[in-house]
């Protein structure tokens, strides 16, 4: 992936909010009034700063291919930051192979892991 297409993905989930609600299904918690901001995705804890880019990404979807990492005995954890800045770490103990994100309708953030 280019640094133009890392760059363009990155500030399309930043510029992910609204005054929807956040669609997470299942992977973000979903907080009253507070709607998804943007996702990052880490090759184990966020404190060791293995911060991956998604593997395609467009201005309004996108994925990341991680079945490698649980292949290589660690984990994928998920900060899901929310507009009033506060954040949720979520660890994927069991595996998953991909994470898909989607911009929809009014900058509804969307992200499903399977």
């Amino acid at each position: 992936m280019s640094w133009s297409s890392r760059t363009a993905a990155c500030l399309a989930l930043m510029a992910a909010c609204c005054t929807s609600p956040a669609i997470a299904a299942g992977v973000c918690p979903a907080r009253e009034g507070q709607p998804l901001l943007f996702v990052q995705v880490f090759d184990g804890p966020p404190e060791e700063l293995a911060t991956l880019v998604p593997d395609v990404a467009t201005e309004r979807s996108g994925y990341w291919q991680l079945g490698y990492v649980y292949d290589a005995g660690r984990m994928v954890t998920i900060r899901c930051e929310y507009v009033d800045k506060q954040s949720v770490d979520v660890k994927l103990a069991d595996r998953v192979e991909r994470c898909d994100y989607s911009i929809r309708g009014r900058n509804r953030l969307k992200l499903s892991c399977h």
